[in-house]
This record gives C-alpha cells, sequence and structure tokens, in this order.
C-alpha cells in the first residue's frame, strides 16, 4: 500500500524586490474656526443637618384621678342631655348660607297681653327660655302711689315649630307684688328667677307642672331694679346677683337642684361715693352706723366677659362704679358688709337707665335719663364716645 521513493533536490530565484515605488501628493485642509461662548455656570452649595430622633413617651395618667373628675361631672351631663332630649330648637335649623340678604322687614306677630282698656297695667319685663322655646312676661301698675301689694300674674307663652307664637299662655305665675325684672337661666331651661316691686326676688322650678310655688330667695328693703345668674364653672353651684333702689347687691348660691338658697355676699355703694352730697360725719343722725344707711339708689349693673368677678353698676345720681366680687373693704358696723367699687368712672348729668357690657369686647356702655348713649373702656375712667338721641 505505501511505498518509498527519494527524489532530486529542486531549487528557483527569488522574486522579491527591494526597491519600493514613492508618490508625491498634494493635500488641501479646510481652515479650522474658532468660538468662544460664556457659559454662566450653577452655584450650588451642600448643608448637612443633623437630625434628633425623639423618643415617644408614654403619658402619665392618673386614672383615679380620672374616675373621680368623671363621677363628679357625669350626673349634670346626664341632665343636661335629658333636659334638651324633646327641644325642638334646631329642628328647622339651615345650615347653608344665602349670599343674598332681605332688607324687607315684616311683623310676624302682635301679642296682647294686657286688654287695651286697661291703661294702668303695663309689661314691665319679658324673657326667652335658654331653649328659645318659651317666652315670659310679667305685668306692673303703671304709677305706684304707695307701697305695692297688686296681684299681678307672670305668663308663658310657647313658640311653635313654624315659629308661631301662641295667643293663650300656657302657663301663668300669681305675685302678690308688681313684677318688675325677669330673667331664665341661662343653662337650665326651667328655672325662672324674677324681682318684685316690694323687693322680693322669686325663683320657680316649672319642670314639675304641677307644683309652682316659688322659693324666696332674698327680700330687699326697696324695688328690685335687676336680677343676674351668673355663669356657673364647672361643679360650681348657680349664683344669682340682685340688685335694689335701697342701695344693696346680694349674691345668693342656690343648692340642692334650686330647692335651698344661701346669702353668700352683701354689698353696698356707701355715699360717700355722691359727689352731690355734702361731707358728711360717720354718721348722718349722729346715732346710727354707716351700714345700716341705705347706700346709693342702684338702677343697672352687668358683668365684664373678661373678668366674672368684675361688674359695672350705674345709679340714680349718675353714679358709674367699677366693682369687685372679691372687694374686700367692709363698712362700719357690720363685718358682713362690703363696699365694692374700686374705680370711678366719669358721670352722667342724669340718671343711668341702663349698663351693658360687650360680649368680646373690653368695653361697656351707658344710656341716661338725658337722652345720651356713652361707650366706655372697662381700664378706662374717661368714656370714649358720646351720642345723643337727636344725633341716632
Amino acid at each position: 500500500m505505501f511505498r518509498n521513493k527519494s527524489f532530486d533536490a529542486v531549487g528557483f530565484e527569488s522574486q522579491v524586490s527591494v526597491a519600493k515605488p514613492e508618490v508625491s501628493e498634494n493635500v488641501q485642509t479646510t481652515e479650522i474656526v474658532y468660538s468662544s461662548n460664556q457659559v454662566q455656570t450653577t452655584e450650588r452649595k451642600n448643608a448637612e443637618t443633623q437630625t434628633v430622633q425623639e423618643q415617644t413617651k408614654t403619658p402619665n395618667i392618673d386614672y383615679n384621678k380620672l374616675a373621680n373628675f368623671l363621677k363628679r361631672v357625669t350626673p349634670s351631663v346626664l341632665e343636661a342631655l335629658d333636659e334638651i332630649h324633646n327641644t325642638n330648637a334646631f329642628e328647622n335649623y339651615d345650615t347653608e348660607t344665602t349670599k343674598s340678604t332681605s332688607i324687607n322687614l315684616q311683623l310676624l306677630k302682635r301679642l296682647n297681653t294686657v286688654e287695651e282698656s286697661d291703661k294702668q297695667t303695663k309689661i314691665s319685663d319679658l324673657s326667652w327660655s335658654i331653649a328659645g322655646g318659651t317666652l315670659v312676661v310679667s305685668h306692673s301698675v303703671v304709677y305706684h302711689e304707695t307701697w305695692c301689694d297688686h296681684l299681678s300674674k307672670i305668663q308663658l307663652y310657647s313658640l311653635s315649630r313654624e315659629d308661631k307664637l301662641s295667643d293663650i299662655s300656657n302657663k301663668t305665675l300669681e305675685v302678690n307684688s308688681c313684677v318688675t325684672v325677669l330673667s331664665y337661666h341661662p343653662e337650665e331651661p326651667s328655672i325662672l328667677a324674677a324681682g318684685l316691686f316690694n323687693g322680693d326676688v322669686l325663683v320657680w322650678n316649672l319642670r314639675n307642672d304641677d307644683s309652682v310655688t316659688p322659693i324666696q330667695v332674698y327680700s330687699h328693703g326697696d324695688t328690685v331694679s335687676q336680677i343676674y345668674w351668673k355663669p356657673r364653672t364647672v361643679n360650681d353651684v348657680s349664683i344669682l346677683v340682685s340688685s335694689s333702689k335701697d342701695g344693696y347687691i346680694i349674691v345668693n348660691k342656690l343648692m340642692a337642684n334650686f330647692t335651698t338658697t344661701r346669702l353668700h355676699k352683701r354689698f353696698k355703694i356707701i355715699k360717700e361715693h355722691n359727689p352731690i352730697e355734702n361731707s358728711r360725719p360717720r354718721s348722718a343722725g349722729g346715732t346710727r352706723e354707716r351700714a345700716v344707711e341705705a347706700g346709693l339708689c342702684i338702677t343697672s349693673f352687668d358683668f365684664s366677659w373678661k373678668d366674672s368677678n368684675i361688674f359695672i353698676v350705674g345709679t340714680l345720681c349718675g353714679g358709674i362704679y367699677k366693682c369687685s366680687l372679691d372687694r374686700m373693704s367692709f363698712i362700719e358696723g357690720d363685718e358682713s358688709l362690703s363696699d365694692p367699687v374700686i374705680d370711678e368712672y366719669d358721670r352722667h348729668e342724669g340718671s343711668i337707665t341702663c349698663v351693658k357690657c360687650s360680649p368680646n369686647r373690653n368695653l361697656f356702655v351707658t344710656c341716661g335719663t338725658y337722652k345720651d348713649i356713652r361707650i366706655y373702656d372697662l381700664d378706662q375712667v374717661n368714656f370714649q364716645q358720646i351720642k345723643f338721641q337727636e344725633q341716632l
């Protein structure tokens, strides 16, 4: 299959050329154009902030104190909820407001509580209940020649769900003297207070229809000029403040669901504050002490919204006084009686007919028999503005 065979060597000459060919050529390049543009670089700054992670603290709650607090307030809260359970005050309340307002005024109701032929009787005062469902109206004789012993009536009228006032009173309270002032309790819709011409201050609890017997809170020595329910704090009792033309301001506390009353404080503005009178000795008659003499005739008073212990008093002689319930300036002859005056404002020329404090500002207004209305700042003795009736 395979065989060995030998051949002779074969040779050939190299064909490699040592010389290299050269070629010359010209190349034209384009002209290079240079241009420069200004570039505004953005400045940047870096800042490092170290945050501290606070650990959540578990509140320290004294459950015993919380339980005691709930036990105290729960009865009052439940009683208030029971009072408004059947009220119709918000049944037709519309939360939507319209931009257009009507300028037309319309008389909705004219209520005649006194016969037109009765020229001797007048409407002395009226008051709305806190829920707005009851209007109470009182009567009085127009002129008193002597001490009052007239039988007077307090009539209660109901407001329907259609905002219609009934023509006939649904309840009548009888008293043995003309009624001068009325005031519903600002929180209890069934509590009504009245001041009489003979000086009595009465309170009715109208929750029970079977009983209309009032409790006598206090008996002044002269006509009651004003009564005022002082706003109470949590767990505090109701306080009724009354003033009289004998110059006394009486503070009474009503307790045990308005069944008992207790005299708390007695105030009197002493006559030395009246600049019309000449200076007098300690006792005008030389035998009586200052405490048993009558004070300035009080016509009106009102409490400040800023400080519930500060109240403004107007008197028959035109004096306006800033008073405090915490005033402890005792009057000679009676340590239970004190003068509440802490400051005096510019006087009216005539008698003060009304005093009203602003509900949200540190101001109050006064009206006088000289047909002027004055605006005062509680902290300044001079009045800020004055208006006369002819200019209103």
